[in-house]
């Protein structure tokens, strides 16, 4: 079966896409379309990154790749920004098949600006005529059914996955750049949502005022300019020493970082469907590396948290963190549990299991 995956995400960046394009590889032989960062480097054969930036430069993009890849059996789409560009390209391919992952859930009303409100008008239009449909975890796929007036419920693919140095050399370099910074011993609190003030952040940084220099906070990831004005302020204004901003990092960096960290914080706010019902992969990239979570109380991380009893959700991250830290052996120890039964390849192998009984039928 010739596959073409279409995505306008970024493959050193997301975890999901890169776990999708395993599944798809699993259903035969595959190309994918992902988006590049500066310096970024195809991530195996049969990957055509774009270069170039733009929605509608994208747009154009594929349809050029599209004509001169010729006839596909199936089109893969990945998130809502893939679905104009995959069924464009389903006609150009011939395609007899569509599977769609909805990574995200948001209705018009919830739908920030008016790019957004496009793209739920989108997703609602071409949704409930793809063949197959992916959500992030059974909470949304059960929504779906009633948003997108699907005929079955969305299969339920969960972000499992796991952080993995891209070589020997890598990691090598990744410890001779970044060793220094962990000499000094901390309890260390990894938040990979960077300054982004709508995921609890502030509450983070009122922790920290109480949790003391024997603790520190790491917070990685993109930030807006006004979301890291406000922490670099909060730091500064408050005398916190205890609190570190770092850029994205790929999973090189990001594995090592987390690696010699002692817990994960995953926090999202509740005031729209796609936070309230989030899909966090980032708590398994966490799990597979030992250590576990502090997050906050949206109804899936709660029921995870209580259910694996591999860290724990609560809105007073102070006593949380303080518990994790004291008895951080003990929580250790079911985190190691809980991963020894859980497998990655195992969880695309049997999403592209359910694909081929559907798309077979």
């Amino acid at each position: 079966m010739k596959i073409l995956l279409i995505s306008y995400d970024n493959y050193k960046y997301d975890g999901r896409l890169r776990e999708l394009i395993q599944v798809a590889k699993e259903l035969g032989e595959v190309t994918y379309i992902t988006r590049a960062s500066d310096g970024e480097t195809a991530g195996g054969q049969g990957h055509v990154l774009y270069r170039d930036r733009g929605y509608s430069r994208f747009l154009l993009f594929v349809c050029m790749q599209a004509r001169a890849l010729g006839r596909q059996d199936l089109i893969f789409i990945d998130n809502r920004k893939g679905i104009l560009p995959g069924y464009i390209a389903r006609r150009l391919t011939g395609a007899g098949r569509v599977v769609q992952d909805c990574r995200e859930l948001y209705d018009r009303k919830s739908a920030a600006g008016i790019a957004g409100k496009i793209g739920c008008l989108v997703e609602r239009l071409f949704t409930g005529r793809s063949d197959v449909v992916i959500a992030a975890n059974a909470y949304r796929a059960r929504r779906m059914v009633k948003m997108f007036g699907l005929k079955r419920e969305p299969l339920n693919y969960e972000n499992i996955r796991r952080l993995a140095y891209t070589s020997d050399q890598k990691r090598e370099q990744v410890e001779t750049e970044c060793g220094g910074f962990f000499e000094e011993e901390k309890f260390r609190i990894v938040s990979t949502a960077g300054c982004d003030m709508s995921r609890t952040t502030g509450k983070m940084l009122d922790a920290m005022k109480e949790l003391g220099d024997a603790f520190e906070l790491l917070l990685i990831g993109e930030s807006t300019e006004e979301d890291e004005w406000i922490v670099r302020e909060t730091i500064r204004t408050c005398g916190l020493t205890n609190v570190k901003i770092f850029p994205r990092m790929d999973q090189d960096h990001l594995k090592y970082f987390i690696s010699h960290s002692q817990v994960g914080m995953v926090a999202y706010h509740q005031r729209d469907l796609n936070n309230k019902y989030c899909a966090s992969g980032k708590i398994y990239e966490f799990l597979f590396e030992e250590k576990p979570v502090v997050t906050s109380t949206n109804p899936p991380l709660k029921e995870f948290c209580e259910r694996y009893k591999v860290g724990r959700a609560s809105d007073d991250y102070v006593r949380a963190l303080r518990d994790i830290a004291e008895h951080y052996g003990r929580w250790q120890a079911q985190v190691r549990r809980y991963v020894g039964r859980v497998d990655v390849e195992d969880n695309n192998r049997r999403l592209a299991q359910q694909i081929r009984e559907i798309i077979g039928e």
